[in-house]
């Protein structure tokens, strides 16, 4: 017997059927919720993808922070830096020559006076080759520099004037054979163009020189301090990362597949946190090494070299002083002026000054961190002692005596000055040299470390899932 009362109840469920299954069909393709992997190895491949994305994180992290570094050496160590103290060289060039040509000009025709017009010339020839090369070399530096190049050509420009200026007044001393002492007014009045050149344009355009190559030193050292910072921050933070995500897909294999560890994520897990410390230990050694080449070696090179340079024209000033009497009070103020700069004390004039240097301590200027028993004060205050004896000797009308000494003795003494000056510099330039070269050593094996540290990780990291995808084909 048929059951019709079933008919009427299986009609309404095959219409809903119908209209659901409508409306799945209705549905665009693609379009559908976005859902986890359900099946084990497609998990496998998303969590192999996830941790070649963390690979990726860390190697890009720190291939970042080494370029950066090395961009920082080489702007500190290569560039700017050399530069600062080679302009700081060719500043005492410059002020050696016109020193030279004083002494030439203050001699007159008593060619065997003091040291002798052989060797002030020998000593003339000598400072100019080497403003000659510093100049070249300070224009090879600064080649990316157009301001730079600008004030080197205007300094290269400026010398050839002066030469020519000197040349003439040197002729003019040997034409008019005067004594030692102040030269006619035919050559002081050439003399005095050439020494207002250099004291005017020359020296100031090559101490600019300096001062924009040490700031471009301070700036990039501080960007680089910063920039080292932020790299260490990210690959620390690159690294935990992927650990995390190494942890956590070692934690799933365990669980699915029953196994306590997959020693290839294991020694993968090892391998990141050797390279990460690595890498950490690299980039902090480097800006550590930076530190102690700015402030150890740069920052002493550089006080140094200027106070060579500064010293120089001290000694120039002692001799255009008593070879231009008309402007013999506006040196002696410049003297004055710059001996406060090297080494200072509290004092109101030379008088005052001799007396203080002799004894109180210093109170600022490149000098200041010497203490009194260092060689280079040692020595400053006998240049100082002999400085206070020549104006003593003009002041009593002996002039002459004064001449001798300033051309003798005076001369050993400033060169024993200056030599303590020259180990200062040699000093600070190995210790800047050393701690760049110690920097560069902390990254130069990451070219070839860190692709082979990164391929390395991910290829133990598909050894240990390319077993468990297997149990599924």
């Amino acid at each position: 017997m048929t059951d019709t009362t079933a008919a009427p109840a299986a009609a309404p469920r095959r219409a809903r059927s119908a209209r659901s299954a409508g409306r799945r069909r209705a549905l665009p393709r693609g379009r559908g919720p976005l859902r986890a992997p359900r099946t084990v190895p497609a998990r496998l491949y998303l969590w192999t993808a996830a941790v070649a994305v963390g690979i990726a994180g860390l190697f890009g992290a720190v291939h970042a922070g080494v370029a950066e570094a090395r961009d920082g050496l080489q702007v500190v160590g290569r560039a700017a830096g050399p530069q600062a103290v080679n302009t700081g060289g060719l500043y005492l060039a410059l002020s050696g020559m016109d020193a030279q040509l004083a002494g030439v000009l203050l001699i007159g025709r008593e060619h065997s006076l003091g040291q002798g017009r052989d060797v002030s010339m020998a000593m003339y020839e000598q400072r100019r080759s080497e403003a000659g090369r510093a100049i070249l070399e300070t224009f090879d530096i600064t080649r990316q520099n157009e301001q730079g190049r600008t004030t080197v050509q205007s300094v290269l420009d400026g010398l050839g004037e002066y030469e020519r200026l000197a040349a003439r007044a040197i002729v003019l001393a040997e034409q008019t054979r005067y004594s030692a002492g102040p030269p006619p007014r035919e050559v002081l009045a050439v003399y005095r163009r050439a020494t207002d050149l250099m004291h005017t344009e020359l020296l100031p355009q090559a101490y600019n020189l300096t001062l924009e190559s040490a700031a471009i030193v301070r700036r990039t050292y501080v960007s680089e301090t910063d920039r080292a910072t932020n790299a260490l921050i990210r690959v620390g933070v690159a690294a935990v990362v992927l650990l995390a995500v190494l942890a956590a897909f070692q934690l799933g294999i365990s669980r699915r597949f029953r196994r306590t560890l997959n020693p290839p994520l294991a020694l993968a897990t090892l391998a990141v946190v050797v390279l990460s410390g690595l890498a950490l230990t690299s980039l902090a050694r480097s800006s550590a090494h930076l530190r102690e080449a700015k402030e150890e070696g740069f920052d002493t090179a550089l006080t140094y070299t200027r106070a060579r340079a500064i010293s120089s024209t001290a000694a120039a000033d002692q001799l255009r002083w008593l070879l231009d009497p008309d402007r013999a009070e506006t040196y002696e103020q410049v003297y004055f002026d710059t001996s406060q700069t090297i080494a200072y004390v509290p004092a109101g004039n030379l008088a005052d000054y001799y007396a203080a240097i002799a004894q109180a301590p210093l109170k600022g200027g490149f000098l200041q961190d010497a203490d009194a028993a260092d060689p280079v004060l040692v020595r400053y205050r006998a240049f100082q002692k002999t400085d206070r004896s020549l104006r003593e000797l003009v002041g009593d009308g002996r002039t002459r005596q004064a001449i001798v000494l300033r051309t003798g003795t005076a001369v050993g003494t400033y060169d024993a000055y200056d030599l303590e000056l020259s180990k200062l510099v040699g000093a600070g330039k190995a210790a800047f040299n050393g701690g760049i070269e110690q920097a560069e050593t902390d990254l130069e094996d990451w070219d070839t470390g860190l692709p082979a540290g990164a391929l390395a990780v991910l290829a133990l990291v598909l050894l240990g899932v390319r077993p468990r995808l297997a149990e599924f084909r």
